[in-house]
């Protein structure tokens, strides 16, 4: 697997999540991938599953339960992706802020093969 050490290392300078969202599309990129709007929202998806948001300034992952467990228990800032604001995350997203890229490290192929297999 892959590590991506958030943005520091491909975006000097910057710490928004539209371009931490085009450093991993293009990092992801193969022919499975392809762009599209989940909730009016930039999202990447593969197979025709969407796995990556660019949501109102955060970036969000479908990563599955059990890796995420350990990530909320790392990092205090991290929550359930709730796109409605009614207490109702969906199962199987998180929602990172992207001021914490400092030190927020996802796995971009667990990523990808979680959309894979859930597709």
């Amino acid at each position: 697997m892959r590590c991506i050490s958030w943005l520091a290392p491909f975006l000097p300078g910057m710490s928004d999540a539209a371009g931490a969202f085009d450093v991993l599309a293009e990092s992801l990129g193969g022919e499975d991938l392809s762009q599209g709007k989940l909730f009016g929202h930039r999202c990447l998806k593969v197979v025709g599953k969407a796995f990556l948001v660019d949501f109102d300034g955060d970036l969000v992952f479908k990563l599955g339960r059990d890796a995420m467990a350990p990530l909320f228990e790392a990092h205090a800032d991290l929550a359930g992706f709730d796109p409605s604001g009614k207490g109702r995350p969906m199962k199987d997203w998180l929602q990172a802020p992207s001021d914490d890229s400092d030190h927020f490290q996802i796995w971009e192929e667990q990523v990808r093969d979680f959309a894979r297999k859930t597709a």
